[in-house]
């Protein structure tokens, strides 16, 4: 049995210079102690999805449904593409619709990107089809006066950044917050 609480948290997007990522490496820099995070890289070693393979045994989908069925809670920042869901993060959430590893899982959704405004609520809308509980403390909304990222920016000058600092640790606190409830009603 292992310590703590563990949050898994994915980027939608494959580029190497992803916002969402580098928010994720900031989030990750500033986890709080007996908070375990994992930012899941390996979304691009999923297959298309094909309901005809579904019950196939495939290692790139094992370990995508494990990574979920470890975590707490997951942390999903996920971009607008063509005003839509990025292909990557809808075909990884489709290889779980039946799988159900979202089912009753505590999530957090930020919106990042003040552009963005058609795929935050595609994706809020599909992740509660299929189950997961939108922790809606923990699902900001970024403005041009409260971002959450800077263009151009590293984790290290995100963290450095007064005031998205201390938006990101008010995310973590949510997120403590969030994951005490959810223990304590599992506990009753």
């Amino acid at each position: 049995m292992r310590n703590g609480k563990h949050v898994l948290g994915v980027s939608g997007s494959l580029r190497a210079a992803s916002l969402n990522t580098v928010f994720l490496r900031a989030m990750s820099l500033l986890c709080p102690v007996g908070i375990t995070f994992e930012i899941y890289d390996s979304l691009d070693k999923i297959p298309l999805f094909n309901v005809d393979d579904e019950s196939k045994p495939e290692p790139a989908v094992d370990h995508w449904r494990n990574a979920l069925s470890r975590a707490d809670l997951v942390l999903l920042a996920s971009p607008e593409y063509a005003h839509g869901v990025t292909g990557v993060i809808k075909n990884a959430l489709d290889w779980i619709v039946s799988s159900g590893e979202l089912l009753d899982k505590p999530l957090s959704l930020p919106n990042l990107s003040v552009r963005a405004r058609l795929a935050h609520s595609q994706l809020s809308e599909t992740l509660s089809v299929m189950g997961a509980v939108l922790a809606e403390k923990c699902c900001p909304r970024a403005t041009l006066d409260a971002p959450y990222i800077l263009p151009d920016a590293t984790e290290f000058a995100l963290i450095e950044n007064a005031q998205i600092c201390s938006r990101l640790n008010g995310l973590w606190r949510n997120i403590e917050h969030s994951l005490t409830i959810m223990h304590y009603s599992r506990h009753e």
